[in-house]
């Protein structure tokens, strides 16, 4: 859509700058009708191939034509040849005297070359050079955080997000926050635990409720077999955190289990409802736990409460139906399971992103998608 704005303003430039290009070119053709005015026609039109030669023919007669190799470039990375729309980018910034926004737009189209071709190492060199001539355009800046976050230079990305920020008068500390748990997790693939938590630790000063920051920082200890600590992040987070408490239910049954305190489950269930009494995730826990122990009648008030909630949690009605059945009430069974047959339910672990509708099975910190942070949300 740039490409054909662009187009189209110069379509409609000036009478004396057409007339000028016009005598330019008056040997092979007639005032104001020029291979490079054909070409940008044929682009409006969808005509790359065509356009492809009405440009080449243009900058063997005009070498000082840099639009016409910008566009000729912009054609061969379309067609899949990035690495020789850089070539023919990147040989423009040899020249003399170049005006400042030609360098900038030549900077701009080889970034788009280098992040096609997937040598982002070198989109984000001339991102770098674009920011360092002009830091206060914001457009250039967001394009090379873009560009850090895409390759996953957390690190930089948090320093650049954060110098924007004080530029800008307005910091996104929940944002700088997930940079930090990102990096803390790259630094832990790498076999630097106790580092990555400190990173986790970081995430938590920038931003109290960043979920990951505690989700990952009790992974990191069960992966050193420190159980202990690891159920302390956790219980921690369930308390702190209780409308998100089920995102951790699946890691603490298992430290849980594995410490012989699988127990203490119930304790930890109704310390969450006690904070966020309608968290239907957390009740249809507890109302399973229930059924286990074979109290029926706390079970069915469990899950009751929980289907009052979100009545369309088929998970819920499922174990509704199935308490029901525990209890000898086969008739009003039958009826629950006809009644869900009857309405459109939803998966109970489905999340999706507030911005494209992405959908996923669990909550997504960087939506893969549109590339925004923290935009999940819960069917809850």
């Amino acid at each position: 859509m740039t490409l054909y704005i662009i187009i189209g303003g110069i379509l409609t430039a000036s009478a004396g700058a057409l007339a000028l290009l016009g005598k330019r070119f008056k040997k092979t053709a007639v005032p104001g009708k020029t291979p490079y005015v054909d070409a940008l026609h044929m682009l409006l039109e969808g005509k790359n191939d065509e356009a492809m030669e009405l440009l080449k023919k243009t900058v063997r007669i005009d070498t000082d034509n840099i639009m016409a190799y910008i566009k000729l470039g912009d054609i061969l990375r379309e067609k899949g040849m990035a690495l020789r729309a850089v070539k023919i980018h990147r040989n423009l910034l040899v020249r003399q005297n170049l005006p400042q926004p030609s360098i900038e737009m030549i900077l701009q189209h080889l970034v788009k070359d280098y992040q096609v071709a997937g040598v982002l190492g070198k989109a984000i060199e001339m991102a770098e050079r674009l920011v360092q001539r002009n830091k206060k355009d914001e457009k250039n800046q967001q394009l090379l955080l873009s560009l850090y976050e895409e390759k996953g230079e957390w690190d930089k990305a948090f320093f650049h997000r954060q110098n924007i920020g004080k530029w800008q008068k307005k910091q996104r500390q929940e944002i700088l926050a997930n940079y930090k748990v990102r990096s803390g997790l790259a630094l832990a693939e790498k076999g630097a635990e106790r580092e990555g938590r400190i990173r986790f630790r970081e995430a938590l000063k920038l931003d109290k409720k960043c979920i990951p920051a505690y989700l990952y920082w009790g992974d990191s200890y069960r992966r050193e077999n420190r159980n202990e600590d690891a159920l302390r992040i956790w219980q921690d987070f369930t308390l702190k955190i209780p409308e998100w408490a089920h995102l951790a239910l699946g890691r603490l049954k298992e430290v849980l289990f594995d410490l012989g305190k699988f127990s203490d489950l119930e304790t930890i269930l109704q310390q969450v409802i006690k904070k966020k009494p309608n968290n239907s995730h957390i009740l249809i826990q507890l109302a399973e736990l229930y059924l286990k122990q074979g109290k029926t009648t706390a079970a069915l008030e469990a899950c009751q409460k929980a289907l009052d909630t979100n009545s369309k949690l088929i998970r819920g009605h499922h174990l509704y139906i199935q308490i029901l059945k525990q209890k000898g009430q086969e008739k009003e069974a039958l009826n629950q399971a006809l009644n869900i047959i009857q309405d459109e339910m939803v998966v109970d672990e489905m999340y999706s992103c507030s911005e494209c509708q992405y959908l996923s099975a669990g909550p997504e910190w960087y939506c893969p998608q549109c590339r925004q942070w923290n935009t999940f949300l819960s069917n809850e």
